[in-house]
């Protein structure tokens, strides 16, 4: 009897433990789709993987030479999830913008990152998402007339670590990456290659992120600790601060309250060469893992003074509007 006590008791604070890990890592709150005045398209592609597919929003009205947007789910998400988890903000800027939005999905709901002991098939498999958005890409500029000078990309925790990859090795191919809930692999987890050249970077962390860490360290998840550990938020930042000559103190913006939750603020420190290479870093004061945004209540502390999809998009027009240096034609 007393074992079956036990056992009933054990049951419980498992089901508990997974409702609470269900909440904290794969609930997205409900979230009516606001007025949008485009069009929400699927599309398709065949790769070495076999077939991937994507998702864009389009605006009504899209002329020639337009930018693009894309944004990346995190670990066992998906493109229409990573899409609600803003609150459908990001379509709400392409309207403001006249930019396309692609929301593409990861291998077996995985980016191959930069982590290189992660141990989801992405990774295990070598899928090659640098090729496979390299071709989406192209598809965007031969079918929809997108300038390939004008593409940029964010996502959210394993969506952030694959911009990061992205800025690494293809530097090319990006103008400016968001990462959201991502820090830099620390040199004994880091699995990409380092092309050395600057990228304007924007980063989103919590302070209270128990996934990605702010101030480095083990990145764990549900108790696997495979994708290893990240350096600080802050180090991040001066890596790519380093690598456009950036150095002097940063210009410190404190964003007004406006949430409702006084335990959780937004600041943000500013750096930026001379040849218009800008380097942000948003630091989410009592946050979680999540993703700003306004038109969003998830459970738990989330500093919802900004959306982050109108900071990363107009962070992305301000380099798109300082044009190209020559040194960076492609």
């Amino acid at each position: 009897m007393r074992f079956l006590r036990w056992l009933l008791v054990l049951m419980l604070a498992l089901g508990a433990l997974l409702a609470v890990a269900y909440y904290y890592y794969f609930y997205v709150p409900k979230v009516a789709v606001p007025p949008l005045a485009g069009s929400y398209s699927q599309g398709r592609l065949m790769t070495a993987a076999g077939a991937r597919q994507f998702y864009w929003y389009q605006p009504r009205e899209l002329t020639a030479g337009a930018a693009l947007v894309l944004v990346l789910h995190g670990s066992g998400s998906s493109s229409g999830q990573v899409r609600a988890s803003a609150g459908y903000e990001f379509d709400l800027e392409a309207d403001r913008h006249g930019l396309i939005v692609a929301y593409p999905d990861g291998f077996e709901h995985h980016w191959n990152d930069c982590r290189k002991n992660a141990d989801y098939s992405a990774n295990r498999q070598g899928i090659n998402d640098v090729a496979f958005l390299q071709q989406m890409i192209q598809w965007f500029v031969d079918q929809r007339g997108v300038d390939p000078r004008r593409v940029f990309v964010t996502g959210h925790s394993n969506g952030g670590h694959m911009a990061f990859r992205l800025a690494l090795e293809a530097p090319a191919l990006v103008r400016a990456i968001a990462p959201i809930s991502a820090n830099l692999p620390a040199p004994d987890s880091m699995g990409c290659l380092q092309s050395g050249e600057p990228m304007s970077v924007a980063l989103f962390n919590g302070t209270a992120d128990p996934i990605n860490p702010y101030q480095g360290g083990l990145v764990e998840i549900l108790g696997n600790t495979s994708r290893g550990t990240v350096i600080s938020a802050l180090d991040t930042a001066n890596y790519w601060n380093r690598l456009a000559a950036i150095s002097g103190p940063a210009e410190v913006v404190t964003y007004p309250e406006v949430d409702g939750r006084v335990e959780t603020s937004v600041e943000l420190s500013k750096w930026r060469n001379g040849d218009g290479v800008e380097v942000r870093l948003y630091t989410l004061h009592g946050s979680g893992h999540v993703i700003p945004a306004r038109h969003v209540r998830f459970p738990g502390p989330v500093a919802a003074d900004i959306s982050g999809a109108q900071e990363i998009v107009d962070f992305f027009m301000s380099i798109d509007s300082r044009g190209l240096q020559p040194k960076e034609a492609r």
